[in-house]
This record gives structure tokens, sequence and C-alpha cells, in this order.
């Protein structure tokens, strides 16, 4: 059975994490008032498919707008809902802006880790 998605509230939490825990951070930001944001959060983010693939791989992060402007503003985030995965220190590595079925949802979270891991192997140890 999944479990929700357990969500932090600190990007410098997320990040010491995901450093601790060898995964990536899944940051999400979304709008209240945005239609496309309220239909990921209810019927996307509470798939069991997704869950799992978060819990798996990734430290997540929500932002909302208005409360959080000053991450918005961080990352420039200009359209919601928006996810945007980075490594343990931070560097971005995946941005997509929109609504996406469970399935197609998870298959851009592959990408994301395919692009991470390929990174890593390039990088000089």
């Amino acid at each position: 059975m999944s479990e929700d998605i357990v969500w932090e509230t600190s990007f410098k939490n997320a990040l010491a994490l995901a450093k601790r825990a060898n995964k990536l951070v899944l940051a999400s930001f979304f709008d209240p008032c945005c239609d496309a944001c309220n239909r990921l959060k209810q019927s996307v983010l509470t798939s069991g498919c997704v869950q799992d693939y978060v819990h798996e791989h990734f430290i997540a992060v929500k932002y909302e707008s208005g409360a959080d402007s000053d991450q918005f503003m961080r990352f420039c985030v200009t359209a919601k809902p928006m996810i945007i995965v980075l490594d343990a220190d931070g560097t971005e590595i995946f941005r997509k802006i929109g609504y996406f079925e469970p399935e197609l949802f998870v298959s851009k979270l592959e990408m994301a880790v395919k692009k991470a891991a390929h990174r890593a192997a390039k990088s000089p140890a």
C-alpha cells in the first residue's frame, strides 16, 4: 500500500535529507487558485504509482504561491504547477510545467532520475 508523500517545508532540510538518503529533491510549486495545480494535487500526487516512485527516489518539498514567494523568485517560477528536480547539492536537473496524468508524471520523474544518473556518471569523482 502506498504512503502519502511527506512534504518538507524547508529547502535546506530537503537538501540535507536528500544527501543522507542518496536521493534527489522534488520541488513542487502550486497556487491554490490554479485548477491544474488542484487537479495535480488531488489526483496525481495521491496516486499510488506516483507516491511509490517519489518515496523511492526523492525528498519532496512543496511551495505555495504567495506564502513562499521567495522560493518562487529563487527558482524563477512563472507558471504553475511546476516541478523542479534537483540533486542533493541543489543543482537543477529537470523542470516541467503543467498537469500530467499519473503514469506520464512518473515517466517525467523517471527521465529526471536517468538524467541525474547520467550527470553523476560523467562527473569526476
